[in-house]
């Protein structure tokens, strides 16, 4: 039997996906009306009629393509009946066929044996049909192509050259819509996938079916790629205006910049590593940024704002704005990892450990920034992408202070305890005021290296007694300070720095680098400065005071400094004690004297205010004296 490859279920089952594919995408325009509007209800300026622009093509396209769809599903189906009829014509000529042969042979035998024919039923051996039962048709039925056009629009996602136009908007609208257009476009999605699956069997299945021009699906997938760029382009635009501080103007120009998401090219050159501080503070104030362009500059993306925020040589308030942008965001996706993992805890536990430190050192350093009017002002000055990440809180103003301290502190510190050395980096700025008067002072607390941990019974990490983690440190420490040097030129501060247990090795490699050089360096429990520096006169500081308290033994308790000498002493390579006699220090005490309380432990602070830089302490009060330019007041 002659038939043709054409199965009307399949075709049937491709024009019903494409139906409903159809009604998904005619469903969606309530919805996407109402998050256009609720988005442009606060949305000002060029970036505004660039998103109205963007949501009209939208409305004129996704129709068109619902169109596109129900055409496909008719001309399937009516390709489909075409398909039914030349099916039914080829089985009437075969059927019809077969009779004839059958009157073909009974003809002959007739002849044969000289029966009678009745001519105008059959002409014997002549093939001719018979006079009611005509032939079927002999013309095959052609199908008619079948053809399903869409092309969607491209939208513009810049401010078009607007020069010094502005624009606003609200945040939590913008991510709104894109939160609603990802879902509806997801839906839409799974549909289209549906009927693409089924063109593919209708293809396979239906070859009797000729294919003309079908570009409806590529076009659909673009439709759907330009709606998920205005998703992340309304997300990127309502991420700069939240770190610029969710609410106000912001320039046109910066807007493109943010949306970019890529290093802007006025700070390519800025960012060229080869450049010195001083080469890049030279650069930098031929950018033109003031204090007033605070909004702007936390509103560039983020891969500007982690450069800018740990760039030695640019001014203090402007890597604070880009650091503060930078840490709430990374908190946003930090809690928005751990709240999508999805997989069972098990599964993901490495994943979810490293991202809950993760999580606790970037709130820890959040929760260092809180402030209150007697505190003093605090900004974030570096914030590096490490996770956990290293970072330094500044309290006191560092583009005008004229006394500048850096806290550096030592084993077992890190920015999962950033509040903690911010706190007793506050004591000690405190105490500054209290000794010296209000002076224009800020004190760094730098949480700039990876410090080793404190050895413990269970623990056999003896990071703290090598010096690997201290040179390293050193580096940057360094740089620190080669950073501030830059920033202020002429107007340089006073600088000190003050370190605490293995922050003196560390501290000890900075301050022994060429053209490295601060007034003062003070030290307090020592875990031991590295063996070549054996006199004082080979730090880089015009003056070096050091103290400590009595010593007392590991794990056993007592009175006293439990872990200073023992670093000391078992270290591999920093034995030397900056209070021994012939090092060349001024030592302080720090056991009591007078009205000030003895320290009794090797921390900084203890919950009954003993710590080195625990308020009431003579350590605390010797560390400000040597701070402040009052050395010959440092109690013995």
């Amino acid at each position: 039997m002659t038939t043709i490859e054409f199965d009307a279920d399949t075709a049937e089952r491709l024009a019903k996906a494409a139906d409903g594919a159809a009604d998904t995408l005619r469903g969606q325009a309530g919805s996407r009306r109402t998050a256009a509007d609720e988005a442009a209800e606060d949305f000002k300026g060029a970036y505004a009629a660039r998103f109205t622009e963007s949501a009209i093509a939208e409305a004129a396209d996704r129709p068109k393509a619902a169109t596109a769809l129900e055409d496909l599903a008719s001309q399937v189906r009516a390709v489909a009946e075409q398909a039914a009829a030349e099916k039914k014509r080829l089985a009437d000529l075969d059927a019809w066929q077969q009779r004839e042969d059958t009157r073909i042979a009974e003809a002959k035998a007739a002849a044969e044996s000289d029966e009678l024919v009745v001519p105008w039923l059959l002409t014997p051996g002549s093939g001719a049909p018979a006079l009611f039962d005509p032939k079927p048709s002999e013309v095959a039925i052609k199908p008619v192509p079948i053809d399903a056009t869409f092309s969607a629009q491209g939208r513009p996602r810049t401010g078009l050259g607007t020069g010094d136009g502005r624009s606003s908007a609200d945040p939590a609208a913008l991510h709104g819509f894109a939160t609603t257009t990802r879902g509806l476009d997801t839906g839409a999605s799974d549909s289209v996938t549906g009927v693409e699956n089924a063109w593919v069997a209708f293809v396979s299945a239906c070859a009797w079916a000729e294919i003309g021009t079908v570009t409806v699906f590529d076009g659909i997938r673009r439709l759907l790629e330009e709606n998920a760029a205005d998703a992340a382009w309304l997300d990127s635009i309502a991420d700069a205006f939240e770190r610029a501080g969710g609410t106000g103007e912001l320039s046109d120009a910066t807007l493109d910049l943010a949306v970019a998401d890529a290093v802007p090219a006025p700070f390519t050159k800025l960012f060229d590593d080869s450049l010195t501080p001083s080469e890049v503070a030279e650069l930098w104030a031929t950018m033109g940024y003031t204090a007033a362009d605070r909004r702007e500059l936390a509103a560039l993306p983020t891969s500007a704002l982690s450069e800018l925020g740990n760039l030695e040589g640019i001014p203090y308030w402007v890597r604070s704005t880009a650091n503060v942008a930078v840490l709430d965001q990374r908190i946003a996706e930090a809690n928005d990892f751990f709240d999508n993992m999805g997989l069972p805890a098990y599964q993901n536990a490495p994943d979810r450990a490293q991202n809950a430190r993760n999580i606790i050192a970037l709130e820890n350093i959040k929760a260092s920034l809180v402030q209150g009017e007697e505190l003093g002002a605090r900004t974030l000055i570096s914030l590096t992408s490490d996770e956990p990440p290293l970072a330094a809180v500044a309290i006191g103003d560092l583009d005008t202070a004229t006394n500048v301290t850096w806290a550096v502190p030592g084993m077992g510190s890190s920015t999962r305890k950033m509040t903690d050395w911010t706190d007793a980096s506050q004591s000690v700025y405190d105490e500054q005021g209290r000794v010296h008067g209000d002076e224009d002072r800020a004190v760094i607390a730098w949480m700039g290296y990876d410090s080793p941990p404190q050895p413990g019974v269970f623990d056999l990490d003896i990071g703290v007694l090598g010096t690997g983690a201290a040179r390293d440190g050193g580096d940057r420490l360094a740089a620190s300070i080669e950073g501030m040097n830059a920033v202020r030129g002429d107007d340089g501060p006073t600088t000190n720095v003050l370190a605490h247990s293995y922050g003196t090795t560390t501290a000890a490699f900075a301050l022994t680098k060429q053209g490295v050089e601060v007034d003062t360096f003070t030290t307090i429990a020592s875990a031991g400065l590295p063996d070549a520096v054996d006199a004082a006169e080979k730090i880089n500081a015009g003056e070096v005071f050091a103290g400590q308290a009595e010593n007392a033994t590991p794990f056993i308790g007592g009175a006293g400094d439990q872990w200073a000498q023992f670093g000391r002493d078992r270290s591999f390579d920093h034995h030397q004690d900056p209070t021994d006699a012939g090092f060349g220090a001024t030592t302080f005490g720090a056991d009591g004297s007078g009205p000030l309380v003895a320290v009794d432990n090797h921390a900084v602070h203890t919950d009954d205010h003993t710590g080195y830089l625990d308020k009431g302490t003579e350590s605390l009060r010797n560390v400000a004296y040597a701070t402040t330019g009052q050395g010959d007041r440092v109690t013995g």
